[in-house]
C-alpha cells in the first residue's frame, strides 16, 4: 500500500512538473508577444527577417545531420547484432574462465600436497624411494597440466579483452549515433518552435500594417472633411501613385505618397515639442516593407515617451477645429495655427477638460495624456510637413 502511495506521489509530481513547465514557456512566449506588440514596425520586420535567417540555418543542419543519421542508421543495425553476440560469446568465455580458475587452484592443492617435506624419522627403504619417484612423476605430470591450463586461461583472458575493446567502441559509435538522433530531435524542436514564432510575428505584422492603413484612412477622412486636406488632391495624388505602381511590378504600396506636390519642407522657426521626453518610434515619409515588399509613407511621426502617462502640450497658439473620440485613433486633438498651419494629435488617452472645440490655445497647454505613444501630424495648406521639422528635438 505504501508503494502504491509513493508512486502515486511520485506521478503526480511529475504530472504537476509537466504543468509548471508548460505554463512557464506560454509566460514567455505571451511576454514576447507583448514585446513584439510594442515594437517599431521595422523592428519587427527585422526580427521577422532574422527568424527567416535561423529557420534556413536550422533546415541545412537538420538536412547534414539527417543524411549523418541515415548512414549511421544501417550501420548501427549490424553494429547491435554484433554487440549481442559478443556479449553472449563474452558471457560463455567468463564461464569457461571461472572454471579454469577452479581446476588451476585444484592442480595447484594436489601439487602443493605432492612437495610436502619428508617427516621427522623417516627411514629410508626401496619402497620409500619408488614412492618418491612416482611422487616426483606426479609432480611433473600436474606442473604440465598446471602450465597448459594457465595458458590456456591466458588465451581466454586475451580474447575477453579483445572481445570486451570491440564491444566498447560499438558502445561509443552506439552512443554517437543516439547522441545525433537526440540533436536532430532538439534541432526539429527548435525549428517547430521557430516557425511558430514567426507565424505569430507575421500576424502581428500584417494586423499592424491593415491597423496603420486604417488609421491613414481614417485621419485623412477626418482631414477631409475639416477641409484641411482637399480630398481631390488627394485622389490626384492617389491616382498619380497608382501610374506609378502600375509601372513598378517589384513594390505594391499604401496610401498617398506625397512625394511631388503634397509634402513641403517647413521652413519657419522651431518650436516646442508635443512631449518633454520621448523617442521618435515612426519616422515621417517613405518606408519600404521588406517583408511583403510594400511601399508606406507615413504622413505622421509616432513619439514614444519615455514615461508613462505623459502630458501632451500645443507646440503653438491657436484655436482648436476638432476634439473627439475616433474608431482607430482613439481620442484625436487637431489645432488651427497661423500661415494655414494644423497640428494633429492622435492615439490620446485623454482629452484636457479644457480642451473644446472653437475655443483658442496658448503654446504649451496641455491637449492631454498619453500613456505611451502619440501619434502627430503636421499640415500648412493642403501640403503635408515632417512635424520634426516643426518641433525642437532637445
Amino acid at each position: 500500500m505504501r508503494k502504491i502511495f509513493l508512486l502515486f506521489c511520485f506521478l503526480n509530481f511529475e504530472f504537476l512538473a509537466g504543468n509548471i513547465s508548460e505554463k512557464t514557456r506560454d509566460l514567455k512566449e505571451n511576454q514576447r508577444i507583448q514585446e513584439q506588440l510594442g515594437k517599431k514596425l521595422e523592428d519587427l520586420a527585422a526580427d521577422i527577417l532574422s527568424g527567416e535567417k535561423k529557420l534556413k540555418n536550422l533546415s541545412h543542419q537538420i538536412e547534414l545531420l539527417s543524411a549523418q543519421t541515415s548512414k549511421l542508421e544501417s550501420s548501427a543495425k549490424i553494429q547491435n547484432k554484433e554487440l549481442s553476440a559478443l556479449s553472449a560469446q563474452n558471457e560463455e568465455l567468463l564461464k569457461i574462465k571461472t572454471a579454469m580458475e577452479g581446476k588451476i587452484i585444484a592442480l595447484i592443492a594436489k601439487d602443493f600436497a605432492y612437495d610436502l617435506p619428508i617427516p621427522q624419522g623417516y627411514i629410508e627403504s626401496e619402497e620409500s624411494f619408488m614412492a618418491f619417484e612416482i611422487l616426483s612423476g606426479l609432480d611433473r605430470v600436474l606442473s604440465d597440466e598446471i602450465s597448459k591450463l594457465s595458458r590456456d586461461y591466458e588465451g581466454v583472458n586475451l580474447l575477453i579483452d579483445t572481445k570486451q575493446k570491440q564491444i566498447e567502441k560499438i558502445n561509443t559509435n552506439l552512443k554517437s549515433y543516439h547522441e545525433q538522433i537526440k540533436q536532430l530531435q532538439l534541432l526539429r524542436q527548435k525549428q517547430l518552435d521557430e516557425i511558430n514564432k514567426q507565424k505569430t510575428d507575421r500576424g502581428i505584422y500584417a494586423k499592424k500594417l491593415d491597423k496603420l492603413k486604417a488609421e491613414q484612412s481614417e485621419l485623412r477622412a477626418t482631414l477631409d472633411s475639416l477641409k484641411i486636406i482637399d480630398k481631390k488632391e488627394q485622389e490626384r495624388e492617389q491616382n498619380a501613385d497608382t501610374k506609378v505602381a502600375k509601372n513598378t511590378n517589384s513594390v505594391r504600396q499604401i496610401g498617398s505618397s506625397y512625394q511631388n506636390s503634397s509634402v513641403k519642407k517647413y521652413v519657419g522657426k522651431k518650436t516646442i515639442a508635443p512631449l518633454d521626453s520621448f523617442v521618435v518610434k515612426q519616422k515621417f515619409g517613405n518606408y519600404i516593407d521588406p517583408i511583403y515588399n510594400i511601399k508606406i509613407f507615413n504622413e505622421n511621426v509616432v513619439l514614444r515617451s519615455n514615461k508613462q502617462d505623459a502630458t501632451v502640450r500645443s507646440v503653438l497658439d491657436g484655436k482648436i477645429v476638432f476634439a473627439k473620440d475616433t474608431s482607430m485613433l482613439q481620442r484625436v486633438v487637431i489645432i488651427e495655427h497661423n500661415d494655414g498651419i494644423h497640428t494633429i494629435y492622435a492615439h490620446l488617452d485623454k482629452i484636457a477638460p479644457t480642451i473644446k472645440v472653437g475655443k483658442s490655445i496658448k503654446k504649451g497647454s496641455v491637449v492631454g495624456r498619453i500613456k505611451n505613444d502619440l501619434t502627430f501630424e503636421v499640415t500648412q495648406k493642403n501640403f503635408h510637413i515632417n512635424p520634426l521639422e516643426l518641433i525642437s528635438l532637445n
